[in-house]
């Protein structure tokens, strides 16, 4: 054992499992830090250093898509990389499995139904190096993720979400100079010294950036005759999408025009004036993404580079595409491949639903994006617990416009500043041009979250009405409040909004109106009067008392 303690991190949302994890820590005398969600484990992994972590992948026992221990995993990857991990699950599907073995492979994973303390204990000091041999104790060791039926390969696949380029360069004194550039822009790199070598890493990875250069033998056969040509030829023909930048010292300047001409290169480097900005500024053109413009109050419609795509190969991609933004507008990150399979093929089983939900993915890429390869979308991406559409920069989509246009309208408000509260508001109230995915009205995984948005536009519409109130202008606040009560006649503040507007207008009758409006709706619907609020500002506007112009309620 060791002198000190060793502390462990527990991430397992359930109490009785929490329990039970804990007390064998602590009876092993080690220190136990319980967490039971995602938050409160990114928040212990930037607490404190441990030296092991026991996650359970699923910390919603009500939802079994949910993959927040997954993301928790990938968090330890980045916060404590090296830091051994076990896996404690009560099921280990197949998504779980792959994902489990791209995060950490080789993670021990022990199954709740076959709790077994002595297991436990023996693997708490095999993964922290307290045992001097696994064969000095008993119990059997827990099968890893890759033992459990994972076919990924044997390492972590660190190219997801980097821009990926193969070099194929003979010469080490230049393989130096431009990894060295590639290292420093973050790229995942690959390098080959002949063609050979080239085929084979691109059979197993596929690249946005190929980097050639064509003398690839130290020999006096003509240039046209190397096999550097020959490659580029290949490429040209077998993957034409693959972005590829030539590099060479030996180019003649007809050579290097014929490039130019005839070849889709991005462009030609000479290496007796090779400058880093160039290879740079090469990259950065090979993952290049279009921008894209997202609709989704009223009908879905996508534009990208401002053309409409109006055309899908396989509705269902359409489909795939509004999961992943719904996950995103709900504050999630990644749908699980067997949460989509469910919602796209309810009565499909695993394994044949995810042999029609690959090439689906693939569809829904490309059609965003036509000209790469599927693999390398900049949208929809993989991540270790499903799928996700990644929101950079490229991207503009009118909901999150809307809720950024309503929250920089509130601090306004807060301020008091407001002209530049309305101008705000009024803004996202443009945005409002229909209900959330208006053509998906009975989708049940769309209900929710129109549900929701439908009350943000109306808590939007009652604050620019009090906005438009704290300047005076009642007309424009007597609309935006009758637009309120045109998306939701049950919002009662509104009403007693109206009231006090009209009658601060000098439109007493109107005033009174809005009440018996009211009254008759509540009555009809409820059987009972409004609240007694609303009934004491209707007598004092029928009493011709003084009443607050702008009352926040």
């Amino acid at each position: 054992m060791t002198t000190h303690p060793s502390h462990i991190l527990v991430v397992e949302d359930r109490a009785d499992w929490q329990d039970i994890i804990c007390r064998a820590i602590v009876e092993k005398g080690h220190v136990a830090h319980p967490a039971t969600s995602y938050q409160e484990a990114v928040a212990g992994l930037t607490a404190h250093k441990f030296d092991l972590a026991v996650v359970d992948p699923v910390l919603d026992a009500g939802n079994r898509f949910n993959r927040d221990g997954l993301s928790v995993i990938q968090k330890i990857g980045e916060f404590q990389p090296g830091l051994p991990i076990m896996v404690i699950t009560g099921s280990l599907t197949h998504d779980l499995k792959a994902s489990l073995q791209h995060l950490y492979p080789g993670a021990p994973v022990l199954f709740k139904e076959s709790w077994n303390a002595g297991e436990f204990s023996y693997l708490v000091d095999q993964l922290m190096g307290l045992n001097e041999t696994a064969e000095a104790v008993g119990a059997e060791p827990a099968e890893t993720a890759a033992e459990a039926g994972s076919e990924l390969s044997p390492q972590p696949n660190w190219s997801v979400g980097r821009p990926r380029v193969l070099l194929v360069e003979n010469r080490e004194d230049w393989q130096q100079i431009v990894t060295a550039v590639l290292e420093q822009a973050g790229c995942f790199w690959r390098v080959a010294r002949n063609a050979e070598e080239a085929l084979r890493e691109m059979e197993q990875e596929s690249f946005h950036l190929i980097i050639l250069d064509l003398k690839l033998q130290q020999n006096v056969l003509p240039l046209r005759s190397n096999e550097g040509w020959l490659l580029l030829d290949h490429l040209v023909e077998t993957q034409p999408k693959t972005k590829i930048v030539v590099i060479s010292g030996k180019a003649s300047p007809g050579d290097v025009a014929d490039l130019l001409t005839h070849y889709p290169i991005i462009t030609f480097i000479e290496k007796q004036s090779f400058n880093p900005a160039a290879l740079q500024e090469a990259l950065a053109q090979a993952v290049q993404a279009p921008g894209l413009r997202i609709e989704t109050f009223g009908q879905f419609r996508l534009w990208r580079d401002d053309q409409v795509i109006d055309v899908w190969e396989r509705p269902q991609a359409e489909t795939v595409l509004k999961l992943l933004l719904i996950r995103r507008a709900r504050g999630g990150r990644a749908v699980a491949a067997d949460e989509l399979i469910t919602r796209l093929w309810p009565d499909c089983d695993e394994e044949s639903g995810r042999k029609k939900l690959l090439p689906l993915i693939s569809n829904a890429r490309h059609t965003l994006e036509p000209d790469i390869e599927p693999r390398d979308s900049h949208f929809i991406l993989r991540s270790s617990n499903g799928y996700f559409f990644d929101l950079g920069e490229g991207v503009t989509w009118d909901l999150l416009s809307f809720r950024e246009h309503l929250r920089q309208g509130r601090r306004l408000a807060r301020e008091e500043r407001w002209a530049e509260a309305a101008a705000e508001l009024e803004k996202g109230r443009a945005l409002y041009r229909g209900d959330f995915l208006a053509e998906d009205r009975y989708t049940d995984w769309v209900i929710d979250m129109r549900r929701e948005i439908s009350t943000d536009f109306c808590d939007l519409l009652t604050l620019l009405a009090d906005v438009y109130a704290a300047q005076g202008r009642y007309a424009q606040a007597i609309d935006a409040g009758e637009t309120a009560l045109r998306k939701d006649p049950l919002l009662e503040s509104v009403y007693r909004r109206l009231m006090r507007f009209h009658y601060c207008r000098g439109e007493k009758g109107q005033a009174l109106r809005v009440y018996r409006d009211c009254l008759k709706l509540f009555e009809e619907l409820f059987g009972e009067s409004p609240t007694l609020a609303t009934r004491e500002l209707y007598q004092a506007i029928a009493g011709d008392q003084p009443v607050e112009c702008l009352q926040k309620e």
